[in-house]
């Protein structure tokens, strides 16, 4: 376990570099998000929500959160405001009577077809001063630094192999 002997010393660690870097850049790109979102009358997570149904059809509740990076108790109230401005559906599953199932409306595929191009493209314009392989030793990078935070200290290094599963809510270019 890493110890310090003052604030001072624990403050010049470079880790607190890399956790500030991390948090203005988060910062810089939900500031950019939210500036675009903010003509398709969505907030970031309705549009997250909004997008991932778009990406991956109908989905169940669980597995919507999983995909949006949303919280079951969050997830309940933006289901409730799309449902209520008429882009989204929820019905129960054939399956399953207790699961619910949401599906994007009319509208709310609409909406997808128009906003989310306009989205990718402009993560893509300003992600354009990266290289192919500058954009994969990022991903690589961030990847690895999530696992070791999502993992207990023991098992991280297995944790960051490059099988791990990376984000669909920030990657800089389209989903395939």
């Amino acid at each position: 376990m890493v110890e310090f002997r003052s604030a001072q010393e624990a403050a010049a660690h470079p880790v607190v570099s890399l956790m500030r870097e991390l948090t203005h850049t988060y910062h810089a790109f939900s500031l950019c998000e939210s500036q675009h979102l903010r003509s398709t009358g969505l907030t970031q997570s309705q549009a997250e929500v909004v997008f991932a149904l778009g990406r991956g059809g109908p989905q169940s509740c669980k597995d919507l959160g999983q995909q949006a990076l949303i919280t079951k108790g969050t997830l309940t109230g933006i289901l409730d405001r799309l449902e209520q401005k008429g882009l989204i559906v929820r019905s129960p599953s054939r399956h399953d009577r207790r699961m619910m199932i949401v599906s994007l409306s009319t509208s709310g595929q609409t909406l997808f077809e128009s906003a989310y191009p306009e989205y990718v493209a402009q993560l893509a314009e300003r992600a354009e001063i990266y290289s192919a392989p500058e954009d994969r030793q990022m991903r690589d990078a961030l990847r690895k630094l999530r696992a070791l935070f999502a993992a207990p200290a023991d098992s991280a290094a297995d944790a960051a192999s490059p099988d791990t599963e990376p984000f669909s809510v920030v990657r800089l270019r389209p989903l395939d």
